[in-house]
């Protein structure tokens, strides 16, 4: 007699494919929106031309914003004849192209005198380095703090070239009197939004770490460099979408939307609650937040990096299918930009739960052959993957008894203490294989194709038996369920 008590074993595999060839092709798309934006740009350094009065020079431009009256420099008007007294040069340069420059100058004059007394003084620029100067203002002697009339600047002109000339006239006797120049400024406007990846010097592009994409993988990282004219502060949000291309045609992303098995979102927000998040949800796709990471607010250009887990259902890229990725920038003006990664793999996955944790044979002959009687049938497997797989089975090959063991007989024609046993996933002998010994397997379905999550559960697997001559006894052994990408 044969009682034999068979243990269901999980088994879960993840089949890493072997690219060849693998092409990587990037675009760059033009931007969806634009803002006009403001910089400051200031003079410096300065060329003193005469005597007297010339206390600190450089509060005429110390700090980045226009029209700051906190520091000033004070040039003697009552001590000087000159043109120039003082010029104001070397401005500060900038890659963005500008629409319009204004130049201003915050100034004030002091104690000149009075009548025809008055010592008097002048505001003046050139746009070809000082050899040519167009007049602001002249007759100027006592004034309140006033900003110069907006003087434009040609927004192709090379700021090398530009020059204020600050020029003094002394009418009489010395009154001992000055001019404060408080700042010296360009109003510069310009277009601006971001730039992703390629498009900011086309060596930035989105990189994928690993290079292929694995289905549960901890943890797969997207990198995002994002580059804005005015500093990465203006940046509100960073969104990235992994979408699986059929066809391997590079589509457009718009025509996708959150999938458990072709698309998935995850995004940066500023002052987001939360900060990174994943809009796939209620799926195996996920975001590990403590991986995430930004670049610093003060720079120009930085990496935003997303640390995310492939969903367990992610398309299987076989033949010329593969995975884009997009990732679009917007900033503190709604002006986007964006760029893709091209022909990422998607590597297949499958996962095997046996939900019938055991089945038992009780009271079988020896030397009996397969039929109904020996029949161990609804025992349900649930198989997960993402893509076509097969059902395989295999057995151990000795099982154990309390006299004595026996032994796998993988050809159908057990002999002494020796049994057979085959198995499909139908209650159908007639469609039934033999088991091998483990770790071969056979397979008993080619045909699965890719499930949901919740997996393709299949309730009607079936082992049948074959003994023998074979003792009275108790044995105990397993039988392996395993999914597969291959045959």
């Amino acid at each position: 007699m044969f009682i034999g008590l068979c243990k269901i074993k999980t088994i879960r595999i993840v089949a890493v494919a072997l690219l060849i060839g693998t092409f990587i092709s990037f675009s760059a798309p033009a931007p969806r929106a634009l803002a006009l934006t403001t910089e400051i740009l200031k003079p410096t350094d300065y060329t003193f031309s005469a005597g007297g009065t010339n206390n600190d020079p450089t509060y005429a431009f110390d700090t980045t914003v226009g029209g700051e009256d906190a520091t000033y420099n004070m040039v003697g008007v009552g001590d000087n004849n000159a043109d120039p007294t003082i010029e104001y040069h070397t401005w500060q340069t900038s890659s963005n192209n500008h629409s319009e420059r204004r130049l201003y100058i915050l100034y004030r004059g002091r104690n000149n005198g009075t009548g025809s007394a008055r010592d008097l003084w002048s505001l003046s620029y050139s746009i070809n380095g000082g050899t040519d100067y167009t007049i602001i203002l002249e007759g100027l002697a006592n004034t309140a703090k006033e900003t110069s009339p907006v003087v434009y600047i040609p927004d192709d002109l090379d700021l090398s070239q530009l020059v204020v000339k600050i020029s003094t006239f002394l009418v009489g006797a010395s009154n001992n009197g000055h001019v404060r120049v408080w700042d010296v400024w360009l109003e510069c406007d310009f277009t601006s939004f971001p730039l992703v990846g390629t498009q900011i010097s086309g060596s930035d592009p989105i990189v994928v770490n690993p290079t292929t994409f694995t289905p549960q993988q901890e943890w797969t990282t997207v990198t995002v460099p994002v580059w804005h004219g005015e500093a990465l502060s203006h940046i509100d949000a960073v969104e990235i979408k992994l979408f699986y291309d059929s066809a391997g045609t590079d589509p457009d992303e718009s025509g996708f939307s959150e999938d458990a098995q072709t698309c998935a979102v995850f995004t940066w927000t500023r002052d987001g609650a939360p900060e990174w998040d994943i809009s796939t949800v209620g799926t195996t796709w996920a975001i590990n937040t403590s991986g995430c990471s930004k670049p610093s607010d003060a720079v120009l250009k930085g990496d935003w990096v997303f640390s995310l887990k492939v969903g367990k259902v992610a398309t299987y890229s076989a033949d010329a299918a593969d995975w884009d990725v997009y990732a679009e920038a917007i900033d503190y003006n709604s002006a986007t930009n964006s760029d893709y990664l091209r022909d990422t793999e998607m590597n297949w996955y499958g996962e095997v739960s046996v939900d019938t944790v055991s089945v038992y044979w009780d009271s079988v002959a020896p030397d009996t052959d397969f039929n109904d009687a020996t029949k161990q049938t609804d025992i349900s497997v649930t198989y997960i993957a993402n893509g076509p797989y097969y059902e395989k089975v295999a057995a151990a090959p000795t099982w154990m008894g309390g006299l004595g063991n026996a032994t796998l007989n993988t050809g159908g024609v057990p002999g002494s203490m020796e049994f057979s046993i085959k198995a499909d996933d139908t209650d159908n002998l007639t469609a039934a294989q033999l088991i091998s010994a483990y770790p071969t397997f056979i397979t008993i379905n080619s045909a699965g194709t890719q499930t949901d999550e919740s997996g393709d559960e299949v309730y009607t697997n079936t082992l049948w038996l074959k003994l023998g001559i074979i003792l009275d006894d108790t044995f105990d052994g397993v039988v392996y369920y395993m999914i597969s990408a291959t045959p």
